[in-house]
Formats: structure tokens, sequence, C-alpha cells
């Protein structure tokens, strides 16, 4: 059996999430929203000091929200972008008090990709009920990586971070132009995408086995934007976590082969 490449990952359904039900939660359902669609522009901005990186992060559980993130430099030659702006408000006016953060520099952290860093301690979410929490954006990636890098406490209790691509280690490229700003959607509700995680080409072949680090959670729009949820969010007693591996035999016909996961990395 030779299998299709690249190899296909996928539920037999849907991967769907809710857990609004639970205690303190809130009542507002869960809109998917087609990020690829939204308008990207920002009605006012600072004046820049270097070269600025955008992009756009929905926040609520109805699409509604848009909240805007651009780094800079407090000098053009500064080696990282040690600036960033952050609509708290979601009004798309980045020039509002207390909307400037400066990031913290730590040479220690570099091994960790967090040598430069911002940290927010809570990010309340305008109109509703939601507090995000403990939000973290790391412009300075591993060695070898590309990308920014965030992480965050979704409403205070399920973390996400991203944005990841379908396949491999790097991290969301920010644009140059608001235009073409990546989308981020970390939400841990809903339907969850898959990814793989790790560098290596995954081949499978018959008689052997095969171990694939799999991660899982909300898409976004442009590359390597799935927000993704942390090895607590599912419980693999109790959910149900299935992964079809679609192939060709040597007869040229489709078989499939569906197995549920049942160990965290």
């Amino acid at each position: 059996m030779r299998p299709l490449l690249p190899i296909l990952l996928s539920t037999a359904a849907p991967l769907l999430a809710q857990v609004l039900a639970q205690p303190g939660a809130t009542p507002e359902p869960y809109v998917e929203v087609d990020c690829q669609k939204l308008e990207r522009r920002i009605g006012k901005e600072p004046a820049y000091v270097a070269e600025p990186r955008y992009a756009l992060f929905v926040l609520d559980l109805a699409g509604r929200n848009r909240t805007w993130a651009v780094t800079d430099k407090s000098t053009r030659d500064a080696p990282f972008h040690d600036v960033l702006y952050l609509d708290l408000d979601a009004d798309g006016d980045l020039t509002g008090p207390g909307e400037r953060f400066v990031g913290q520099r730590d040479p220690n952290k570099a091994p960790a990709g967090l040598e430069m860093s911002f940290r927010i301690p809570e990010l309340p979410l305008p109109g509703t009920a939601l507090v995000h929490r403990s939000f973290l954006l790391s412009t300075s990636p591993k060695k070898d990586r590309s990308g920014f890098w965030f992480r965050m406490q979704w409403n205070g209790r399920h973390e996400v971070s991203g944005g990841y691509g379908a396949t491999g280690i790097d991290t969301t490229a920010w644009a140059t132009s608001a235009a073409k700003a990546p989308v981020l959607r970390p939400c841990p509700l809903g339907p969850l995408r898959f990814g793989t995680w790790g560098d290596d080409v995954i081949e499978l072949r018959a008689g052997t086995a095969v171990k694939i680090n799999v991660i899982a959670g909300n898409p976004g729009s442009g590359p390597d934007t799935l927000c993704v949820v942390d090895e607590h969010f599912l419980d693999l007693e109790r959910d149900e976590l299935l992964v079809t591996v679609l192939a060709v035999n040597a007869r040229g016909q489709e078989v499939r082969e569906t197995t549920r996961i049942r160990e965290h990395c």
C-alpha cells in the first residue's frame, strides 16, 4: 500500500468542542466565520519608527470582534520588533491611551524563542463577558524558525497558542500591511482542525508503526494561522478523537484506516 501524498489526517466528523455548558462559560453562542473574507482596515494608526508588522485577532465567540495588533521598533536598527500597538477596545484606533506596549528583552530566554516578548495580564473584551488572561507575544522566534508566536488563556480557562501551520513548526509571519494581515482566531470552541507537528516527512508503510504528533485548533486566514489548544483541553478518556488516514493500495483503490487517539504528547 502506498500513501497519498500528502498524508491526509481528518476526523470522521468535525471535532465539535462545544463547552458552553461548563460553569462560568459565557452564554453567547459560537459562530463560525470565514476569516478570509474579513475586511482588513485600520481606522487610525500611530506614526511608526520602522516597518510595522500587522495581524488581526478575532477574540470573541460571535466573530464580530476585530482586535488589531501591530508591532514596531523603538529604533530603526533595533534587532527585534520591541513595540506593540494593541487595539484593546477594538475600535480601529491604535492611538488610544494604554494601547502601546514596550517589550521586555531577556537573552536567557532565547532558546525558548522568548528573547523579546510582551506580556499583558488581562484582555477584557468589549461588549462581552469574556476576559482573556496571560496574553504573551514573542517577536523573536527560536533558532531555525520564523514568524511571531502568541499564547493566551481563553476566558481565563483554556490555553491557546499559535499560530501554526498544517505541517512543520514555524509560526505566523505577520504582514507588512493591514490589507495583507493574517487573521488569527484563538477560540477553543467550534469545529477544530488538525495539523501535524514536526519537520520530518511522514511516510506510512504497510507493516510498520509510525508515530505522528497531531495538533488541533481553530484555523484563521493565511499561512501558519492555526490557533492550537493545549494537551489538557481534551480528555482522551472521555472525548473520542478519531483520525482517519486515506491511502491508495497497489491496485489504485482508495483505502482508509481510522484510529482513536489515546495519548497526549
